[in-house]
């Protein structure tokens, strides 16, 4: 799906804006703070549901208004169009799709597969575990359809022996639990071992194009121990897990470790280091879902100049022509850009919480 025309209401320093990109690469140019990065945050929110810049939907909403309102229309490979929209605020979230309400946002993010790429996003190499486990689970979602039934599965079963733990409950309403634990924890990690082979495949393929310097390696940590069956280690963990009053091995507690030449990015590398190698990890997953799906991605880059050089930034650009993209990109100036080569480009300016073709 191509994103033909994007609509916001009340989204942080807009009133309401429209924007109609092309198909190609979207330049959106400005100085600091005006608006550049909340029109990409109004594209994720749509896809999405949330923001990539904060956990909270107060922020994001224009001072003064009661909730924010985002709606676009996009364009199929047979020139079918699609209509959605998404409001949140103080009544909760409404989710339409060709004027349908949509009760999960998943129904939203499956339409329209979007990758942001923002100056936070070294998060996915310096945060929590959970960052990587998200990491993980867009990639899957995207690309393979069993994968969310079997992720909330686990979840479902995960919470419910967690609520037994804290009840006191006795072995046998545990036991139940922990075989469907057992069951969903090794599809997942079957899907996610799969997925990070053929990612590492694809990165491979990508440093041709995208200059990075040594290799990039990882270890993957499944969340319980090699040699045992998750029903095992739970069953032998019960009695430390009632104090604790909730599970402390599975799927959920998975790693993934990165390192560049045998050094940790998470804490030795410099944050250049980081966003260099998180640009390459998120295009491979963009590339690795063009495999997978023969479907694009729409891509979001904020502000791809900072801490990245030239030549790095001229490799992205070209890469996600290759791939067959629509991107949009930030940037306070647009010759900062190399952007020769792409058959549609098209310029926006905004500030002050205007926008107009640049």
């Amino acid at each position: 799906m191509i994103l033909r025309r994007l609509d916001l209401l009340h989204l942080r320093i807009f009133e309401r804006v429209r924007l109609e990109p092309c198909a190609g690469l979207n330049v959106i140019t400005g100085p600091n703070a005006s608006g550049k990065t909340s029109l990409l945050e109004g594209i994720h929110l749509l896809a999405t549901g949330r923001s990539f810049r904060t956990a909270r939907i107060g922020p994001v909403i224009r001072r003064g208004a009661s909730g924010v309102m985002v709606t676009g229309r996009l364009e199929g490979e047979r020139g079918e169009l699609v209509h959605l929209g998404i409001r949140k605020g103080e009544r909760g979230t409404q989710a339409r799709v060709q004027g349908r309400r949509v009760r999960a946002q998943t129904e939203l993010a499956r339409l329209f597969p979007v990758q942001a790429i923002h100056p936070d996003s070294h998060e996915l190499l310096a945060g929590p575990p959970g960052e990587r486990r998200g990491f993980l689970d867009w990639g899957l979602f995207h690309s393979e359809e069993e994968y969310l039934p079997v992720l909330q599965g686990y979840r479902r079963a995960l919470q419910q022996r967690n609520e037994a733990l804290r009840l006191g409950a006795p072995d046998r309403a545990l036991s139940a639990w922990e075989r469907e634990m057992d069951r969903h924890g090794r599809q997942l990690d079957a899907f996610r071992r799969d997925y990070l082979l053929a990612l590492g495949e694809t990165v491979t393929d990508l440093r041709s194009r995208l200059p990075v310097e040594g290799a990039l390696e990882w270890q993957y940590r499944r969340g319980w121990r090699e040699e045992e069956s998750l029903e095992e280690v739970l069953a032998r963990g019960r009695e430390r897990e009632r104090e604790m009053g909730y599970t402390l091995w599975g799927p959920h507690r998975a790693e993934v470790i990165f390192r560049h030449e045998g050094v940790s990015l998470s804490q030795e590398a410099s944050r250049g280091q980081q966003k260099t190698a998180v640009l390459l990890l998120r295009l491979a997953q963009v590339a690795l879902h063009r495999r997978r799906t023969t479907r694009p991605v729409v891509v979001l880059v904020d502000d791809l100049a900072s801490e990245l050089d030239p030549a790095r930034c001229a490799g992205a650009l070209d890469l996600l022509r290759h791939l067959g993209c629509q991107v949009f990109v930030t940037a306070i100036q647009g010759d900062s850009l190399e952007v020769s080569g792409w058959e549609e480009i098209r310029m926006f300016h905004v500030e002050h919480g205007q926008l107009r073709g640049a």
